[in-house]
């Protein structure tokens, strides 16, 4: 499939899919409440449907095998539902999910009483896992590798006879997560209260209320970007609303930096084109490691300097985003540099080459649905381009093509 816009004016209206983070836990929320998942807005995002489908095998009894494919956040959840569901269970996925680890999620689980055991390799998946009652209690967990290990854990505490503490350790850059899982669970009545890094739950089931799931912010960051390398922009991204409970708009005061100008509206936001900044920009995605894709391809093709930290939780995510970006903004005649784990310089090209039908750029996705939406803007710079599987894009946002094509 190649894509090549005919032109480079971004004007029109879009709907975002609902958020992939707040459908999961939503969908997890009523799973331990008993109650319907009846949520208007749900996220269509492959990960979203698999979760569904897992959560009912697991209802039903079909099938005690659990195989969570290639979605971390799915894994991370059941494996806290399962440790409290009675039952044999097997836990597994892909092999690049087998690869990604788990063992500060296991080894808080098993303080709670949980019995877990690795298949293969310490650390890793596949896990066997007896459920039964957990009781609840008090719990460190580390949320240096993610901050779904804690949410995993907070998510099930209302159910527990004793409830939950829950101590924060490591680096705590990824709290707005934990605090969109405290948001939501509050939502449907549970008592939970976050003092610094110690988060008390009670023992108080949930309640069953509506609820809307809030367009996706991370989905949104693409359109940013392709704002940010338009030759002008007018699009209203419909329903997306400010303040958020979602991290990932922090991309509003990212791009504004980039020449990207939200315009709130009552309809939703509004982007317009305008300056950039001069001086070199520097990002932190200690809190919001999702939208350094979006982030750093806009400043290659802003033919921008840039510094980028916070990075290293990104070398374990579906593919290595680090090392993905890296090659293939090279392609455009960018240079990511490491300069340690955590932190990169982007030096940028002195000019972009220019590709057309007969002869496209080739991007190779890492069957990574972020890097995939994060190099499509580049087709308004350089002309043709070609994915190896675009199809990627249905993990997060299955309409990203269909939506492309409206709008250019």
């Amino acid at each position: 499939m190649i894509f090549h816009p005919h032109h480079t004016d971004l004007k029109g209206t879009l709907l975002l899919p609902g958020s992939k983070s707040e459908s999961n836990r939503a969908l997890m929320i009523a799973g331990y409440g008993g109650f319907d998942a009846g949520f208007k807005n749900m996220s269509a995002a492959h990960d979203t449907v698999l979760l569904q489908k897992l959560l009912c095998q697991i209802r039903t009894g079909k099938s005690n095998i659990v195989d969570c494919e290639d979605a971390g956040s799915v894994c991370r959840f059941l494996l806290t539902y399962l440790c409290s569901h009675e039952g044999d269970w097997v836990l597994t996925g892909s092999e690049r999910l087998r690869q990604r680890p788990i063992a500060d999620l296991v080894d808080a689980l098993k303080r709670l009483g949980a019995d877990i055991q690795y298949f293969e390799k310490d650390g890793c998946l596949p896990l066997k896992i007896k459920g039964a009652k957990v009781s609840g209690g008090s719990v460190p967990v580390s949320l240096d590798r993610s901050s779904q290990f804690a949410s995993s854990l907070l998510m099930a505490a209302p159910m527990w006879l004793n409830g939950l503490e829950l101590e924060l350790t490591g680096s705590l850059r990824s709290l707005p997560y934990v605090d969109m899982t405290l948001s939501l669970m509050r939502w449907f009545g549970a008592v939970a209260v976050r003092d610094g890094n110690n988060i008390r739950v009670a023992s108080k089931p949930y309640e069953n209320r509506p609820l809307t799931i809030a367009p996706d912010w991370s989905a949104a960051s693409y359109w940013y970007e392709m704002a940010a390398l338009s030759t002008s922009c007018d699009l209203l991204l419909k329903d997306l609303h400010l303040p958020s409970r979602q991290g990932d708009a922090a991309i509003v005061g990212m791009m504004r930096d980039l020449g990207v100008e939200t315009i709130i509206e009552p309809e939703g936001v509004r982007l317009k084109k305008t300056q950039c900044k001069n001086q070199p920009p520097r990002f932190d995605f200690s809190s919001t490691p999702d939208l350094f894709p979006a982030v750093a391809a806009t400043c290659a093709g802003l033919c921008r300097e840039a510094r980028f930290t916070g990075l290293a939780t990104l070398h374990l995510k579906e593919s290595d985003r680090v090392v993905a970006m890296a090659n293939e903004l090279q392609k455009m005649g960018a240079v990511l540099e490491s300069v340690s784990d955590d932190e990169c310089r982007l030096v940028p090209p002195s000019d972009l080459p220019r590709f057309e039908d007969s002869n496209p750029l080739l991007i190779d996705t890492y069957n990574d649905h972020r890097v995939a939406m994060a190099m499509t803007p580049f087709s308004l710079l350089v002309g043709a381009i070609r994915m190896d599987h675009p199809e990627v894009v249905a993990k997060s946002y299955p309409g990203f093509w269909e939506d492309f094509r409206k709008v250019l």
